[in-house]
């Protein structure tokens, strides 16, 4: 057996040389998308801040309004590429979806995600750019010929070097993968995630050589530790409803869209009312408001009320633009919002004498943070995230209070997490509904639980069978067979089953 296991262990040295692979391929696309996006916003906003002509505004309000309708006849053609990717990539991972074209789709959701936030929309770039991953660890896996029960780690690892490509952080990316795509810790899928994260994410920093998120200056106030307390304790009940309220309005205004009996000509020309009449005016806070967020961290107004409608403005376009269904995620739109929310709290306090106007930055990275884990409900993404794009280590504590704080009272608010929700719209709506059976491929790693099990007298939940078993590049029917390490296995179960049951399968099948 040992001859056995050494050359698994070769075949996992091949593994996460392909997953570094697909981190720099990764980085090849996404990055590209990160600057190209960068570019246009630039552009854009040199445009409405040097005050044209009344006239030309009319050639650009059409030629906008044309970039979307081209934008939704490409999701029409294309339904894979639609909102941010990450239930899509999901999906994939789980088995529930198919990536038919991939290239194709990579093409459509990098050009439609460029052009949808170059709009204006108040849409994120890091979906996209975690679909974009998974569109690449689909075509690698496709390439070298990967073992099926592998395919999923270069799934994973791709959508993790997405992330890692938007914002330059690969610790945290791996983290989202964890918690709210593939929701399963294998050491595998971990390893992988991080070598591909750490490519992208070095492609980003030597591309964005500058991180404005270093130039926030975020100072603690002077608190007594019982001060502290009541502090953190009051934000994470006032953020957790907040959040029950964001999440509560975003999901019915995207059910709303789809069901408005307008054509989608007349849907998307109010949409681009909104987002050009507020490049007239704030154009900071179109393309997903991460410009004005960083205005506001760095200074800003001290103004309670202007903030207050501010943030209640990009709240209120990041629901229509991302209810449109145009590629583009909310993540970045999340932070914004949250980030403002922290800055109208902060304002609160200081009127009150509870802290100083030098702490309010300090409040808002806290608060993008919390509002990020009230609403998508990954804790450790959220803090390690804000402490690797900021660099500010003395965040790291209080985010972790308030944090986990806010993730019990939403679990008493019972708030679902936001991907989760979008993912069971998604399987709930034609084809994916009317699936019956679907299929699972795991490999067995040594020691686990199904190692060395006879298929025969294995038990296995209800509607679930084997299939098949790859060994050796050969394929067996599983009458009579023992499991041993390696093994490709090829599960058929029910599809409504596959979420229930995707992580305890995998589960004996990987854990050693």
């Amino acid at each position: 057996m040992d001859w056995r296991i050494r050359k698994l262990k070769l075949i996992d040295a091949r593994l996460y040389f392909v997953s570094a692979i697909v981190g720099i391929l990764t980085g090849a696309v996404a990055v590209p998308y990160h600057y190209l996006l960068q570019l246009f916003f630039n552009l854009r906003r040199d445009f409405f801040n040097s005050h044209p002509h009344w006239y030309l505004h009319i050639p650009v309000f059409l030629a906008l309004w044309g970039v979307l309708l081209f934008i939704a006849w490409m999701v029409k053609k294309m339904p894979l590429i639609t909102g941010g990717g990450i239930p899509q990539t999901r999906g994939v991972i789980n088995g529930r979806v198919t990536y038919k074209h991939p290239f194709i789709e990579l093409i459509a959701k990098f050009t439609g995600g460029i052009l949808a936030l170059s709009a204006g929309l108040s849409l994120g770039r890091e979906g996209p750019s975690v679909q974009i991953g998974s569109y690449v660890g689909s075509l690698v896996s496709k390439w070298t010929h990967i073992l099926a029960g592998e395919q999923k780690q270069l799934l994973a690892a791709g959508a993790g070097a997405g992330l890692a490509a938007a914002f330059a952080a690969p610790l945290s990316s791996s983290l989202l993968v964890i918690e709210s795509i593939e929701r399963f810790d294998a050491p595998k899928t971990a390893i992988t995630t991080l070598l591909a994260g750490i490519m992208a994410g070095g492609i980003a920093s030597m591309t964005f050589t500058t991180n404005p998120y270093h130039l926030i200056d975020a100072t603690a106030p002077v608190l007594s530790v019982a001060s502290q307390i009541k502090l953190y304790l009051l934000f994470a009940v006032i953020v957790s409803v907040f959040g029950k309220i964001y999440s509560a309005v975003i999901v019915y205004f995207k059910n709303l869209y789809p069901a408005i009996k307008q054509p989608t000509y007349v849907k998307l020309f109010f949409l681009m009312v909104m987002a050009y009449t507020l490049s007239l005016t704030v154009v900071d806070l179109t393309g997903g408001g991460e410009q004005f967020l960083m205005m506001q961290a760095m200074g800003g107004s001290n103004d309670l009320a202007w903030v207050s409608i501010m943030m209640l403005l990009h709240f209120l376009f990041t629901v229509f633009s991302f209810a449109s269904g145009l590629p583009g995620g909310s993540f970045i739109p999340t932070l914004v919002t949250g980030g403002l929310f922290g800055k109208v709290f902060a304002l609160i306090l200081i009127r009150y004498g509870v802290i100083g106007p030098e702490n309010v930055s300090y409040i808002m990275l806290i608060s993008m943070a919390a509002v990020l884990i009230a609403i998508v409900r990954t804790p450790l993404t959220a803090i390690v995230l804000i402490t690797e794009i900021t660099g500010h280590f003395d965040v790291f504590y209080p985010s972790v209070v308030v944090g986990c704080l806010t993730y019990y009272f939403t679990e008493l608010l019972q708030i679902k997490p936001f991907n989760v929700t979008l993912y069971e719209e998604m399987i709930e709506k034609p084809p994916f509904n009317n699936q019956q059976r679907a299929t699972l491929a795991v490999e067995i790693m040594n020691g686990s639980y199904l190692d060395g099990k006879q298929v025969d007298t294995l038990p296995m939940p209800v509607g679930c069978r084997i299939t098949n078993i790859h060994r050796d590049r050969k394929n067996f029917a599983p009458a009579g067979q023992t499991l041993l390490p390696g093994d490709q296995v090829t599960i058929e179960l029910n599809s409504q089953d596959i979420e229930k049951l995707y992580e305890p399968l995998v589960s004996m099948a990987n854990i050693y």
